[in-house]
């Protein structure tokens, strides 16, 4: 009973996540508990337990009395939570490429083939690049930098949507080939150098659109 509960508020909290992320909920909306228990057809806890997981994501807050509130990210939020990618994502690439494990590494490639396998699936592709990027964080060894930077990532989810739509998936795919050839040969300078190049243009892209 324990593990389907579990089960239950963690397909509640991807639906809602989802939601946020591609743009289904705006910021700004207010998502009301009852609401969305009517919507997925669930109990208020699991919903309530959702929410309050993506408050700690710094997705939503809450507005007491009210409901939880969809954030808003301004422009200096955004150029702060590039600047921590570049810190975190740089410093994670070169230390996995020291220190990632055959089993991370293997997860690693895989994820860049299933990138490349839906490359027409926005969703999945996604969620995909996602847990790429996350991988090589746990490659590096540090869980605090996997903690926080899962944190960075969450909050910039929207605005990647955004661009990955408007641009070319391939492109996408190219630089994770290339950055899994730098970890898979070691060489953690040039690791660090590719990953800041791509956040870096990724960024150029993001500002110009908005």
């Amino acid at each position: 009973m324990k593990n389907k509960k579990k089960s239950l508020t963690h397909d509640v909290y991807q639906q809602l996540k989802d939601l946020i992320i591609y743009n289904k909920l705006l910021p700004g909306d207010i998502i009301t508990v009852g609401e969305m228990a009517e919507r997925f057809n669930v109990s208020k806890t699991p919903v309530r337990d959702s929410l309050n997981a993506l408050k700690h994501e710094g997705l939503v807050e809450l507005l007491p009395q009210k409901g939880f509130l969809v954030n808003r990210v301004d422009v200096k939020d955004l150029l702060d939570l590039f600047q921590m990618r570049i810190i975190l994502e740089g410093s994670a690439a070169e230390m996995a490429a020291k220190n990632i494990s055959s089993e991370w590494l293997n997860n690693l490639i895989k994820l860049s083939r299933e990138c490349q396998d839906n490359q027409e699936n926005t969703y999945a592709f996604m969620r995909i690049n996602y847990d790429f990027h996350m991988t090589i964080a746990k490659g590096s060894g540090n869980q605090y930098l996997c903690k926080f930077l899962s944190i960075v990532l969450n909050q910039l989810q929207r605005v990647l949507y955004s661009d990955l739509i408007t641009g070319d998936p391939s492109d996408m795919y190219r630089e994770h080939q290339e950055l899994v050839q730098c970890i898979q040969s070691r060489d953690g300078d040039n690791a660090r150098k590719v990953v800041i190049a791509q956040i870096e243009a990724s960024r150029n892209r993001i500002m110009k659109a908005i």
